[in-house]
């Protein structure tokens, strides 16, 4: 709790796990999440209480399938609000793809947990990652979901997360796709210890 609760800015990738699932009806939501970090964050803590109203794999789905994915969930439950949850890496394997949802009015809402790394790297590729900085990512996402023609927008405080989740919703409620930008801190610990 004190994660999923926390204040602390850049913003807790729990602490939009926490706010994700306040402003949602579960009983009418679909959601699912990347490969990496997201979905270990993820896990552990959303709540679903209906048949496939989460959406999940294992370790070995390619960066970037959440999207997708979100996009067939949507589609097989036009009446459902359907999330996914990535990160910036993720996204920048086929965010292209926002598009697609934006043309065929395919009203998902993507939230890019952006704490400007790929997680677990420094652990793994530590001189790749000390003289080439391999792990380093940057941008702005939600401009260019802006330029895909979604709605885009970044948060980067804590007491802007729950209204900008809900002006997501409305979005995606009048039919178009939504998409935000979460700064967020880079997370050293999952559920488990890993």
């Amino acid at each position: 709790m004190p994660r999923l609760t926390s204040d602390k800015e850049p913003i807790s990738p729990y602490r939009v796990i926490w706010e994700l699932m306040q402003a949602v009806d579960p009983q009418n939501t679909v959601v699912t999440h990347d490969s990496g970090c997201p979905r270990d964050q993820l896990v552990p803590f959303y709540e679903t209480v209906v048949p496939h109203g989460y959406v999940g794999w294992g370790k070995s789905t390619s960066l970037g399938s959440s999207l997708g994915l979100i996009m067939g969930a949507k589609l097989a439950r036009p009446d459902w609000l359907a999330v996914n949850v990535m990160g910036e890496a993720a996204f920048g394997m086929v965010g292209m793809d926002f598009e697609t949802a934006v043309r065929n009015r395919i009203p998902t809402m993507t939230i890019l947990v952006n704490n400007g790394v790929m997680g677990g790297y420094t652990k793994k590729q530590p001189i790749a990652c000390e003289l080439f900085g391999i792990h380093r990512l940057s941008g702005n996402y939600a401009r260019v979901a802006e330029a895909l023609g979604g709605y885009g927008e970044r948060v980067e405080r804590v007491a802007d997360l729950k209204p900008a989740l809900k002006r997501a919703m409305d979005v995606t409620n009048s039919g178009n796709a939504a998409f935000l930008e979460v700064i967020t801190a880079e997370e050293p610990d999952f559920p488990g210890g890993n």
